[in-house]
C-alpha cells in the first residue's frame, strides 16, 4: 500500500509549526478550523492547550500534515441533554479537516499509523480525530489499525449538511420545496408588516465592530435556549480572538436582527475557500412566533448570492429541521477517538462508554416510537425556561 516508504517528523512548538507554513499553505486547508493561522490563534488563547502536535508525514515524496494539538479539556458524556460525566482528560485532537494532503487507500494506513507512532505512551489519555465521516477511507483505515475495545464504540454520529450557492437567491428558492419557498415569503412578510421601519439587519465584517457585535449578540444569547444547555456563542477570549483574525482575512460575516432597536437574532459565519462556514445562530425566544432566525438565514443567504464569492453553504453539524429543508446534501460524521491502556483512561473509557451506551439506547427507543424529535423540543423548551 505504499505505507513503508513513509517517515515522519513531530512540530512540538509554535515555531517548528511556523516553519512549516510554506508548506501548510500549499496543502490548503478545506476548513477554517485546519487552517494555520486559526490553529495558531487557538494554541494562544484557549485554556488547557498544552502544545501543538503537527505530524508531517513524507511518502513516496510527497508530504502530508496532520493538525492536532495537545491540551487538558473537560469532556462531558451526555445523557439526553443532561452532563452525566465531565472528567478532565488529557488529549491528542485532531482539528477538524486535519488531514492536510491525499488521503486515499494508498496514503491513509501511513497517515494513520504515524499518528498513533508520534504519541508517547504517557503522552496522552485519549487521541481524537474530530468528526471524520463514517465509512470513509480515514474512517475504515483508522478503525482497522486501532486496538477495538480502545475505541470509543457509541460516539453519536451526527449529520453535516452542505448546499450548493450558486446564481440568485430566486434560483436558491427555486430548489427548494414549495412549501419551503412559502414559508420563507411569509416570515419576510410577517416581520416587516409588523414592525415596519423599526425592522433593521446588521451586517457586521471589520474588527472596528467586533465589540458592538459581541455586545449584541450575547444579549441574544443569553435569552436563548443554547445559553441554558452551554454551548453556541460564546464571549471567551479565544472566541473573540478567532473572530477579530476572521474579520482582519475578510473572512468573517456576522449578521444580526434588530426589532425596535433591540437584537433579536444573529447567525455568524466565515467565508473560506469559497464555503460560507455556518458557525453560531439564536434568536430571542419572546419573538419566536415571527421566526426572527429563519427569518435571518434567509436574508443572509440572499445577501451571499448577491455577493457571488461562496459557491457553497456548509450548514454545520446536526439534523435541525432547517437544515433538512435546505441542505442538498450530507453525510454522517463523527468523532473517532482511541484510548491509552492505562489505569485512568481505562476507568474513564469505561464510564464514557457505559453512558454512552445508555442514551444510545434510549435515543433507539424513541426514534422507533417516532418521538425523538418531540423529545428534543422537551429537552431545549426546559433549558429555555430554566428547568420548569
Amino acid at each position: 500500500m505504499g505505507d513503508s516508504a513513509a517517515s515522519f517528523a513531530v512540530a512540538r512548538t509554535v515555531e517548528e509549526v511556523e516553519s512549516l507554513r510554506p508548506e501548510w499553505e500549499t496543502l490548503r486547508a478545506s476548513s477554517p478550523t485546519s487552517d494555520l493561522d486559526v490553529f495558531l490563534t487557538y494554541l494562544h488563547h484557549a485554556p488547557g492547550v498544552v502544545r501543538p502536535h503537527v505530524v508531517r508525514v513524507v511518502q513516496d515524496g510527497r508530504p502530508a500534515l496532520l493538525v492536532a494539538r495537545i491540551e487538558d479539556r473537560r469532556w462531558p458524556s451526555r445523557l439526553g441533554y443532561a452532563t452525566v460525566s465531565n472528567p478532565l482528560v488529557r488529549m491528542v485532537t485532531v482539528a477538524y479537516g486535519g488531514f492536510l494532503g491525499r488521503v486515499d487507500e494508498a496514503t491513509a494506513p501511513a497517515l494513520v499509523d504515524a499518528l498513533w507512532r508520534s504519541i508517547a505512551p504517557d503522552e496522552a489519555e485519549v487521541v481524537r480525530l474530530r468528526m471524520i465521516e463514517q465509512g470513509s477511507t480515514l474512517h475504515v483505515i483508522a478503525a482497522e489499525r486501532a486496538p477495538r475495545l480502545s475505541c470509543d464504540r457509541f460516539a453519536q454520529p451526527t449529520l453535516h449538511w452542505r448546499s450548493a450557492l450558486t446564481g440568485s437567491f430566486e434560483d436558491f428558492l427555486a430548489r427548494r420545496t414549495k412549501k419551503v419557498r412559502w414559508q420563507a415569503r411569509k416570515d419576510a412578510a410577517r416581520l416587516r408588516e409588523t414592525f415596519g421601519d423599526e425592522l433593521a439587519v446588521r451586517l457586521f465584517r471589520t474588527s472596528d465592530d467586533l465589540d458592538r457585535l459581541f455586545e449584541d449578540s450575547a444579549e441574544v444569547h443569553r435569552a436563548s435556549y443554547q445559553s441554558r444547555l452551554g454551548v453556541g456563542f460564546s464571549t471567551s477570549d479565544v472566541q473573540r480572538a478567532l473572530t477579530r483574525l476572521a474579520m482582519d482575512r475578510g473572512w468573517f460575516r456576522g449578521w444580526l436582527l434588530y426589532l425596535r432597536g433591540a437584537p433579536v437574532a444573529f447567525c455568524h459565519g466565515s467565508l473560506y475557500q469559497n464555503t460560507f462556514w455556518l458557525e453560531t445562530t439564536a434568536f430571542n425566544p419572546a419573538y419566536a412566533e415571527y421566526r426572527p432566525g429563519a427569518f435571518l438565514l434567509m436574508r443572509l443567504i440572499e445577501d451571499l448570492c448577491v455577493e457571488g464569492t461562496a459557491n457553497s453553504f456548509d450548514f454545520g453539524f446536526g439534523d435541525a429541521t432547517y437544515k433538512h429543508q435546505l441542505g442538498e446534501e450530507s453525510r454522517l460524521e463523527q468523532d473517532f477517538s482511541v484510548w491509552a491502556r492505562r489505569p485512568r483512561a481505562i476507568r474513564v473509557h469505561v464510564t464514557r462508554t457505559a453512558v454512552l451506551a445508555a442514551d444510545r439506547s434510549a435515543r433507539s427507543l424513541l426514534r422507533h416510537r417516532q418521538l425523538i424529535t418531540k423529545a428534543r423540543r422537551l429537552w431545549r423548551g426546559r433549558a429555555a425556561g430554566g428547568g420548569s
